[in-house]
């Protein structure tokens, strides 16, 4: 018969090593955002000059892009770390309740035996002694 082979502490050890895991991609996706606006910057635009005095602040075509692209594509970075955290939360639940199965089903059995009658034993009987 296959049984279950869940060890709460390693669930725990994972959990942490993606935490520490996704403080580092949070990191480097705020990396991104600064990299893609300094990209955004470096472009330039097509106004004669540049975006400079009257024109500063204005963007090219570049830029528009990049913006287009990031707005485009935001939900689905997002859903990375949605995704992540709802996976290590659900394992870490499947843990706790495999866990508590574990005890509820040991404190049946203890309840069980507990109930159980000891037939009267030959005088001078012991305990592990045929």
């Amino acid at each position: 018969m296959p049984r279950w082979d869940v060890s709460p502490s390693g669930v725990g050890s994972v959990a942490s090593n993606v935490a520490e895991v996704m403080r580092v991609l949070d990191d480097i996706v705020r990396a991104y955002g600064k990299d893609v606006e300094g990209a955004a910057t470096a472009a330039g635009t097509l106004a004669p000059g540049g975006a400079s005095g009257e024109r500063k602040g204005q963007t090219g075509l570049v830029a528009a892009a990049l913006a287009e692209f990031i707005e485009g594509t935001a939900d689905e970075l997002q859903f990375v770390g949605v995704r992540v955290g709802k996976s290590v939360n659900g394992a870490v639940e499947a843990a706790v309740a495999y866990q508590e199965g574990d005890l509820e089903m040991a404190a049946e059995v203890q309840r069980r035996a507990s109930g159980l009658v000891v037939p009267g034993m030959p005088a001078g009987w012991k305990a592990g002694r045929l």
